[in-house]
C-alpha cells in the first residue's frame, strides 16, 4: 500500500523543524527536529533487518525503553558513543546529518553528550541514520508508519491552530505521550541492535550503501580507524559493485589486495568448516551439539570476511535484482562464492556433506527458507538464473556475477 507514495518507503525520514506551542514538552519538541531524509536511491540499497521492530521494542527490550522514556538526553549520548566504537568513526555532530560549517567536521567525542542535550531529537535520528546507513537496516512498513504518525501529528496540531481551531489540551497532550513513547522505542530498538553487533561483530558497510551516500558521509566513513572494512568500503564505494565488495573483504581479512579484484577465500577454507587453531586447546565433547540445518554444508564454511556464510548472511532480506531478476546482495554472493567452489573443487561430488544438494543447492534452499513465504518460488527462481549466470560466466572465462571475479584464476 506504500507503493504509490516512494518517499514514504525510505528506511527512516526523519521529522522537519517547526514551531509549536510554547506549552508543549521539550522532548515532545525534540522528537520533531528534522534532518537531512533519506534519499531513495539509499534506501533502495538497505536490505538488512532490525532484530526487533520499533513496535515490539518495548516488550523485548523494557529496561531500554524505560531508559529512553526518562532520561532521552542520557541515552542518546550513551548510544552515540556506543556506535562510534562499533563502527570506528570519529564523532560528528548529528551524525553528519547537518554538515554546516565544524558541524561536518570530527569534534572531541564528549561533543555528543551536548549533542545529546542540546538538540536529543537530532541526537536519536542521527543516531538512527547511522545504524541504518552503516550496519544496513531497513524498516519495516509498521516502522515507517509509526515514524510518520510521529511526524505528523504535531503538524496537524499546529496547523489546525493556525487556522484559529481551538485544539483541546488534552489531544496535545496526547500527541505528547505518543512522541515520548516513539523516542523510547526508537532508542530501545537501536540498543538491541547495538548490542547485538558488538556479540556477533561488524564486517563493514555494505558498499552498495556507502556508494549512494553524499561525499560527506563516504568521507567519515574512510575516517574510521579501528574498524578497517570501514574504511575499505568507502574506497570500494568509488569503485562500485563487487570491486567496492572486494575492497571490503579484503580489509576485513587484513590483506592488500587490487582493489579491481574482488577478494577470495583462502583455499583452505572455502567451502571447509573452520577448524580450532589447535585442536588439544579444544577437546571433543562426547555427544556434539546438534547444528541448525541453515549452518551446515556450505553454510558453515568462511565468508571472504572471515565469518561463517549463515553468519554473513543472517538477518539479511533475500534482494532480487529487478534489471536481471537474478539473486543479488550477500545471498547472491553466497551462491556464487559457491559455484567457485564447485568449479575449483570437482571432487566435491564425493564428499558427504555435498552428496545431496550440492554447495549451490545448499545455498539456494537456505536463501529461500530466508525468504518471506509468498516470495520463496520468486525466491527460487532468481537464484537459479544466477547460478545459470555464473555457470555461463564460467564457460565463457568471465567474471562471475555477483562477486566481479572469475571462478579460475
Amino acid at each position: 500500500w506504500l507503493k504509490p507514495f516512494p518517499a514514504l518507503r525510505a528506511p527512516y525520514v526523519p521529522a522537519a523543524v517547526a514551531r509549536f506551542p510554547l506549552r508543549r514538552s521539550a522532548a515532545a519538541r525534540a522528537a520533531s527536529f528534522s534532518a537531512m531524509p533519506f534519499k531513495q536511491q539509499v534506501a533502495e540499497q538497505l536490505t538488512g533487518q532490525w532484530q526487533t521492530g520499533l513496535f515490539e521494542a518495548p516488550v523485548k527490550a523494557p529496561v531500554s525503553f524505560c531508559y529512553g522514556c526518562c532520561c532521552v538526553c542520557c541515552m542518546a549520548g550513551q548510544q552515540r558513543l556506543q556506535i562510534l566504537d562499533v563502527i570506528g568513526e570519529p564523532y560528528v555532530c548529528c551524525g553528519g546529518l547537518c554538515p554546516c560549517g565544524p558541524l561536518g567536521e570530527p569534534q572531541d567525542r564528549n561533543c555528543a553528550w551536548a549533542e545529546a542535550c542540546c538538540c536529543p531529537g537530532l541526537a536519536v535520528s542521527g543516531n538512527r541514520f547511522l545504524i541504518q546507513t552503516r550496519l544496513d537496516r531497513q524498516n519495516t512498513a509498521c516502522d515507517d508508519f509509526i515514524l510518520w504518525m510521529t511526524c505528523l501529528a504535531p503538524y496537524i496540531v499546529c496547523c489546525c491552530e493556525l487556522a484559529g481551531v481551538d485544539v483541546p489540551q488534552e489531544v496535545e497532550h496526547c500527541v505528547d505521550c505518543m512522541q515520548h513513547s516513539v523516542i523510547g522505542c526508537m532508542l530501545a530498538q537501536q540498543q538491541v541492535e547495538i548490542d547485538y553487533v558488538q556479540k556477533h561483530g561488524f564486517a563493514g558497510p555494505n558498499p552498495a550503501v556507502v556508494a549512494m551516500l553524499p561525499p560527506q558521509q563516504q568521507h567519515m566513513i574512510t575516517q574510521a580507524k579501528p574498524n578497517p572494512g570501514a574504511a575499505a568500503a568507502a574506497a570500494g564505494a568509488v569503485l562500485g559493485g563487487a570491486a567496492g565488495a572486494g575492497a571490503m573483504y579484503s580489509a576485513a581479512q587484513g590483506r592488500q589486495q587490487p582493489q579491481q579484484q574482488a577478494t577470495a577465500p583462502l583455499p583452505h577454507l572455502m567451502g571447509h568448516a573452520q577448524r580450532p587453531p589447535c585442536p588439544e586447546l579444544y577437546p571433543k565433547p562426547d555427544k556434539a551439539p546438534p547444528v541448525a540445518p541453515e549452518r551446515q554444508g556450505f553454510m558453515g564454511t568462511m565468508a571472504p570476511n572471515g565469518m561463517p556464510w549463515w553468519q554473513y548472511c543472517q538477518g539479511r532480506h533475500v534482494s532480487i535484482d529487478p534489471a536481471t531478476g537474478q539473486l543479488q546482495g550477500p545471498w547472491g554472493q553466497c551462491l556464487a562464492w559457491a559455484k567457485v567452489f564447485e568449479v575449483q573443487n570437482p571432487g566435491w561430488k564425493s564428499d558427504p556433506i555435498y552428496a545431496e544438494d550440492g554447495p549451490c543447492g545448499q545455498v539456494i534452499e537456505a536463501a529461500v527458507s530466508a525468504a518471506p513465504f509468498h516470495l520463496r518460488t520468486a525466491t527460487r527462481d532468481a537464484a537459479d538464473r544466477l547460478e545459470e549466470a555464473c555457470e555461463a560466466a564460467v564457460a565463457a572465462g568471465a567474471p562471475l556475477p555477483a562477486i566481479g571475479q572469475p571462478a579460475l584464476p
